[in-house]
């Protein structure tokens, strides 16, 4: 008799350890996310204070007598002249803003990226709600839909030609990405868009090692030459940092044979 009642509660001791295994189990599953989330935010560097946009004063009156034009000749500054850091304070704009990874969000970095970079010159200050971000993405796809007939994997003269045409963002370019161009970009409070063979960044947070293409905002450099972006394509996006070469060379415009063939180029707006 007393064997039986010690093995009878022994059982019932091994079943409650059990459940509480299996609860702590499910618990660490359900919230995985945040641990992962917290994990990352202590890992973060200190970065600098945010730039925010400052509008450039408008040019004198040509009809003025007193003043005439300037002649003005970009001349990019040495690296010596560089801030040792930056960071330009652009609004995060996750591109399935309700974690509704469907068509069109699924393949909505171009879109986010864009919106991100109109909306820091239009002196936005803080990131987008869902719901704010699901109508300005919609926004954009409806145009690209009817402009292009296509809103999936746009190109960087794709995404130029709906900043010219439907943001009336007129100073526009397409230039070679390199470090020393986007770091004079930067400095001069211009944040950087880029195309990327996304599973070559290497981000732990992209679901099934990221997508083949990708768009990213660069708006920012540490003192060790790590960039600040804002990647739409992680909820942990905001300010995300990427070692300096892995961004460099994942750098690659939309190539439909092969992603890594793709241009080396950045596109940049200008107020």
């Amino acid at each position: 008799m007393y064997d039986r009642r010690m093995n009878k509660r022994a059982a019932i001791l091994i079943s409650a350890a059990v459940l509480v295994l299996i609860g702590s189990a499910a618990a660490a599953y359900v919230m995985r996310g945040s641990v992962r989330e917290l994990a990352y935010e202590i890992s973060q560097p200190a970065l600098p204070k945010p730039v925010e946009f400052v509008p450039p004063v408008p040019a004198a009156s040509a009809t003025t007598p007193e003043t005439k034009p300037a002649v003005k000749t970009e001349t990019p500054k040495p690296a010596s002249e560089l801030p040792a850091e930056i960071n330009l304070s652009v609004p995060f704009l996750l591109q399935a803003p309700k974690q509704n990874w469907v068509q069109p969000f699924e393949d909505a970095c171009e879109e986010a990226s864009l919106i991100m970079v109109d909306a820091y010159y239009d002196g936005r200050k803080t990131n987008f709600t869902p719901d704010e971000g699901v109508e300005a993405i919609l926004d954009v796809v409806s145009y690209e839909d009817e402009t292009y007939g296509y809103n999936k994997d746009t190109t960087s003269e794709d995404v130029m030609n709906t900043a010219k045409n439907f943001y009336g963002r007129k100073n526009v370019s397409i230039e070679p990405a390199t470090e020393a161009n986007i770091k004079a970009a930067l400095a001069k409070g211009y944040p950087v868009i880029v195309p990327a063979h996304g599973k070559s960044l290497l981000n732990p947070n992209f679901r099934n090692g990221g997508p083949e293409y990708h768009m990213l905002v660069i708006k920012g450099y540490l003192k060790d030459g790590r960039w600040i972006t804002n990647d739409p394509g992680t909820r942990m996006g905001h300010d995300y940092i990427y070692p300096k070469q892995r961004l460099l060379d994942a750098i690659h415009d939309f190539n439909e044979e092969d992603m890594k063939l793709g241009a080396k180029i950045m596109i940049v707006i200008k107020p």
